[in-house]
């Protein structure tokens, strides 16, 4: 008998500490910040909290508690500064930022210590896409590819064995790792092939590879949508032989449901799909084929968890497409005569002090910006003498998308989009020392046409714009 209540002894204790969440203690010795949560686990879409943000107060602590057992979360903390924490029941841990630096304490120290260094080989495998002078940039041999490769890797289970006991972490962080260098060889492939340097060996590397398509694990990997992709480009343009050509950025969303449609099902195709609808939404790219793939994604999925994230945003992109423009203080400029430099191009706005906006609809920070214009107009001095001119840099294929947007959230003022002469002028006169025109920029001009403030006040900043603007009345 005694055995017996010691068995059901120990199953209510167990029952009682697995139930717990994680505390999560956060510090900081900065001005308070946001701070926003959520769980890496293949369900959670990134980005986007289920949970209420929290104040993190300078030298004040402030606890959360993280409901999911044995899940690792992701912590933003404002400014780009991001972490991740891993979440045992009944687990407290603390995370202290202190001079741009994040230390860990508590619970499981060795766990979130290891992955601030998983971190930062996630970036080494990301930033191939965007530094020029990646290590692996100028690689062309496969043999050489794979032994930096194969170092690395090494360096990385090394690490993960020499702290990290044996259990569902370690697993889970074995495929990671597998699956961060196979990201890498993906996008080193997409490199050759662009440059025509896609050998025979590097596709029968490719196609010998397993990518863990159908694996739930897989789909934890911050790198399983972007794998997905570069494979689907890589199978179609290089293996299938399709022309990239047919597939434009207005029906890449598209191609690319069909191709999950056919590679995955269950679980992982419900979290892919709603993933790349949600990534066209919130890098506000409003592609127009959004509706109808959500139609279609609810189809194949009517009860799937995030319908309640999509649908909202879904509705706003079908009504971007579906308006009837009326607003006669939307006015677009046009030019009897090609404008020969900058000043030329602000001879309609004679005798008036311009404020610029230069955009793109490609541009999220861009688009985020127009919600702070009404209450910059509001600042602004009490003067017929100032105008607003929205400047976009798209090119021409994205005309349509540009005229519905500019109607789709009211922008009054002026608006002209460049063409392949004025364009030269708009980066002649805004690049920065290494030639790129960075977006958003908003610029002033006086009067008389001449440039004021290069690098003008934002409209999230209306007092210091409206600074700006009296200099010049």
């Amino acid at each position: 008998m005694k055995k017996y209540f010691a068995f059901f002894l120990l199953l209510s204790v167990t029952a009682l500490v697995y139930g717990r969440p994680q505390k999560l203690v956060i510090k900081t010795d900065k001005e308070s910040v946001e701070l926003r949560y959520w769980p890496l686990d293949g369900k959670q879409l990134p980005f986007y909290s289920l949970y209420s943000p929290v104040i993190v107060t300078c030298r004040q602590m402030t606890e959360i508690e993280l409901p999911c057992n044995e899940t690792i979360y992701k912590i933003s903390l404002g400014k780009g500064k991001t972490s991740l924490v891993y979440a045992t029941a009944g687990a407290v841990d603390t995370v202290s930022l202190y001079r741009d630096s994040v230390y860990f304490s508590g619970h499981n120290q060795t766990y979130n210590l290891y992955l601030e260094e998983a971190e930062k080989a996630d970036e080494y495998c990301r930033s191939y896409s965007y530094t020029r002078n990646h290590p692996l940039a100028k690689v062309q041999s496969l043999a050489i590819f794979k032994t930096i490769v194969a170092d690395r890797k090494a360096k990385d289970e090394a690490l993960l064995n020499k702290g990290i006991p044996v259990g569902r972490f370690m697993l889970q962080q074995q495929r990671f790792i597998d699956l961060r260098y196979k990201a890498l060889f993906l996008k080193k492939a997409i490199a050759l092939y662009a440059s025509s340097d896609f050998s025979d060996d590097w596709m029968n590397e490719f196609k010998a590879m397993d990518f863990h398509f159908m694996d739930s694990i897989s789909r934890q990997s911050g790198f399983f949508p972007k794998i997905l992709e570069d494979y689907v480009f890589i199978k179609s343009f290089v293996l299938d032989g399709i022309n990239p050509k047919t597939v434009d950025e207005e029906s890449v969303n598209t191609f690319l449901f069909e191709k999950y449609c056919h590679l995955l099902s269950d679980k992982n195709l419900e979290y892919v799909v709603a993933y790349l609808l949600y990534n066209d939404i919130f890098q506000k790219r409003y592609s127009k084929d959004i509706p109808s793939l959500y139609d279609k994604y609810i189809a194949l999925f009517p009860d799937n968890p995030y319908i309640k994230i999509l649908l909202p945003e879904v509705a706003k992109i079908s009504a971007l497409y579906h308006q009837k423009p009326d607003n006669d203080k939307i006015q677009i400029v046009c030019y009897e005569t090609e404008p020969e430099d900058f000043t030329d191009m602000m001879r309609p706005f004679a005798g008036k002090v311009v404020y610029i906006d230069i955009w793109a609809t490609t541009c999220s920070p861009c688009i985020q910006s127009f919600s702070n214009v009404a209450a910059m107009k509001q600042h602004f001095p009490d003067s017929k003498d100032i105008v607003l001119l929205y400047l976009s840099i798209d090119r021409d294929e994205r005309h349509e998308k540009w005229n519905r947007m500019i109607n789709y959230y009211n922008l009054e003022g002026y608006h002209y989009r460049v063409n392949k002469h004025t364009s030269k002028i708009i980066y002649s006169a805004f690049k920065d020392s290494k030639g790129i025109l960075t977006i958003p920029r908003y610029v002033i001009v006086d009067k008389n046409g001449k440039i004021a403030f290069m690098n003008a006040a934002s409209p999230s900043n209306p007092i210091e714009v409206t600074k700006q603007l009296q200099t010049l009345l």
